[in-house]
């Protein structure tokens, strides 16, 4: 309990809950001389302090809240450490209420409400997913209402920063099952925009119905429901529910990413639509309660027909007047009326032959660039298709979608194998080739335990198994297995060609941090970092901690087909550094002290010569190398040396 006390610029006044991952506190930062103002302090549970996977995803939601200041997103104040070990992050303090607790209070919101929140969302949505977010835990308890009502977007320690990567793996799943898409249920690592507007679906739907899609027993019944179950119409349950905003849920709720709506802003741009739609017709109807309007318009401009101009009489309290009879004007005659219907349906013939016409290949083209990553072989078909026999390789268009095709496809088929080799299901289905298959398999064995030599040879053999097929720009069908193998084994080849250059440009960072004497400060959500740091710590000599970093380095790469290289330089290190010692923190105690004390002696000879430049400077370096790599331990013995390392530094400072 840390209530009265305070760290660093912050005064604890009292918890506001706790979860799984740390407990919230209401505090008081001092921002000026003059300026006092509260903030939400979110402190790590002591219990998951040695975890690395919950350290790493903190450290995560502070560097993803760093990139994101919008006025519908929590804000980042500051983040550390308490005591150097006990990670907290400082966000502003939202004084509202969650929308999970207004659900329980009303039991539901009007349509008007949750289209003025949704919309405030969508924006916070978009703004996050234009920086390559996916936030992965929409929720109601995750939306902050301001007494003003202001809707706040919090909670982001499972977001996905699709520029880094996710630290969670395929085949895993991450998120409130409830709210869960059906990508995300089936443990899909490559998510998109698309599975956050799903979610945003589910919210929308509990919102306007105070009850949810879905309800189930379990986790993996909900999970089934999500995958496989149509939801139920929210008519039922909302009767006064405009019909385009029924149309929206549905579409948000779709099973196929390709089916919901392109983006948040375009949903935003709809919930408005839907807004002006209803105003526009209130107002149509209060103006005809009140007589005016010579014409008696409707809401669309339009002649008000007996059933908008009975909805006017009931706005109105009036009773329907005894009419007497009179003339039919021309114009509302039947054989009139009978010649413009007829006038309709050929408009309306005309239009579905405008909407089934197929598009153009300028418009195809263009639906490459917009679709997201699952979804760019499918788009990149259509374009390719469309073209047939005019289809001409040496058009830049024509390569670019290839290569979006061929990519997209690569890397579909290398999570796919990927996801099989952590099953260990080493026999291939009926429709792949066993030759291949066992080619790959192998060099994925190879891959996993270091042996970067083997593995080359093994993709090469998948390669040469279908050697025409491989050299196809673009294939489908039986052609396009075929060719898939040969573009996975090329790509594969050059992730593992690039391991030695990337290992020589991490080797050349590490030296010229020395020479310029900057800071390599460790990040467990960084792949570059973490592979520096394994670098740094089997050249310290303690291949207890590279072993473990190359561990860390794994899990967060081996399912990603975009971080390949740093999976490799992980396996390959580790495969170096052999079991650990039957002590590991004795023999780490020792080597630390060991070199604390050699480069303390160096600088205590170094302290009057300040002409020794460069010896001085490798003194400093090596006290501060000992610094950096066990900065996070909490050994009470190993804080002891770093702080003797600390004093020493101090001597031989320039």
């Amino acid at each position: 309990m840390l209530v009265g006390q305070k760290i660093g610029p912050f005064e604890i006044e009292k918890e506001l809950g706790s979860g799984a991952m740390g407990t919230v506190y209401r505090a008081k930062f001092q921002r000026s001389e003059d300026k006092v103002i509260p903030i939400a302090l979110k402190v790590v549970a002591l219990g998951l302090l040695g975890n690395e996977g919950a350290m790493a995803r903190f450290e995560r939601e502070a560097n993803i809240l760093k990139q994101l200041k919008h006025p519908h997103i929590v804000r980042l104040i500051a983040h550390g450490k308490i005591n150097k070990s006990n990670p907290y992050i400082a966000m502003e303090f939202i004084d509202g209420e969650a929308l999970d607790r207004v659900l329980a209070r009303r039991g539901k919101l009007s349509w008007e409400e949750v289209a003025v929140y949704g919309k405030q969302l969508c924006e916070a949505l978009q703004y996050a997913h234009d920086k390559g977010i996916i936030h992965r835990d929409l929720k109601p308890s995750n939306l902050m209402i301001t007494k003003d009502g202001q809707l706040k977007l919090t909670d982001f320690g499972i977001a996905k920063d699709t520029d880094v990567t996710a630290l969670t793996g395929a085949n895993s799943t991450i998120g409130t099952a409830a709210y869960m898409s059906p990508e995300q249920c089936k443990g899909d690592r490559n998510l998109s925009n698309k599975s956050d507007l799903y979610s945003l679906g589910i919210v929308l739907f509990e919102l306007l119905s105070g009850r949810k899609p879905f309800v189930a027993e379990t986790t993996v019944d909900m999970f089934l429901k999500h995958v496989n179950e149509k939801p139920p119409r929210i008519g039922k349950f909302v009767p006064d529910l405009p019909t385009k905003f029924e149309a929206l849920i549905n579409q948000l709720l779709e099973k196929e990413t390709t089916a919901r709506p392109i983006d948040a802003a375009w949903v935003a741009r709809f919930l408005h639509e839907i807004e002006e739609d209803a105003f526009a017709r209130k107002s149509a109807g209060l103006a005809a309660a009140e007589g005016r309007g010579a014409k008696k318009l409707n809401a669309d401009g339009g002649r008000m027909d007996a059933e908008d101009k009975e909805a006017a009489r009931a706005l109105r309290g009036t009773k329907k007047k005894a009419k007497k009879k009179k003339a039919v004007p021309l114009l509302e005659q039947t054989w009139v009326k009978a010649a413009g219907l007829v006038a309709v349906l050929l408009a309306i013939g005309f239009g579905a032959w405008l909407a089934l016409k197929p598009p153009s290949p300028d418009k195809l083209f263009a639906e490459i660039e917009r679709a997201a990553p699952d979804d760019r072989a499918e788009a990149a078909a259509k374009f390719l298709d469309a073209l047939g026999d005019k289809r001409d390789f040496a058009d830049p268009r024509v390569a670019q979608a290839a290569r979006a095709f061929r990519e997209a496809t690569v890397r579909a088929r290398a999570r796919q194998l990927a996801n099989r080799f952590a099953a260990k299901r080493d026999k291939p289905d009926e429709n792949d080739d066993p030759e291949a298959y066992t080619a790959a398999w192998l060099a994925l064995s190879a891959e996993a335990a270091g042996q970067l030599e083997t593995a080359e040879a093994q993709w090469a053999k998948a390669k040469l198994r279908f050697p025409e097929e491989a050299k196809l720009q673009y294939a489908a069908g039986e052609q396009l297995a075929k060719a898939r193998w040969g573009w996975l084994a090329e790509k594969r080849a050059a992730d593992l060609g690039a391991v030695k250059t990337e290992v020589a440009r991490l080797r050349k960072k590490i030296a010229d941090a020395r020479l310029y004497e900057t800071p390599l400060k460790g990040d467990a959500g960084n792949p570059e970092a973490l592979a520096v740091r394994a670098l740094r710590f089997r050249e310290f000599g303690d291949l207890g901690r590279a072993s473990s970093t190359c561990e860390t380095l794994i899990a967060l790469t081996e399912k990603d087909p975009d971080r390949r290289t740093f999976y490799l330089i992980a396996t390959q290190q580790r495969a170096g550094t052999g079991p650990p010692p039957a002590d590991a923190g004795k023999a780490r105690l020792k080597l630390v002290a060991d070199a604390v004390s050699a480069a303390a002696k160096r600088a205590e000879e170094l302290k009057d010569d300040p002409e020794r430049k460069a010896d001085r400077r490798d003194a400093r370096n090596a006290l501060r190398e000992v610094q950096e790599l066990y900065d996070d331990d909490t050994d009470p013995a190993v804080q002891k040396e770093l702080a003797r390392a600390t004093a020493a530094a101090k001597l031989v400072q320039p």
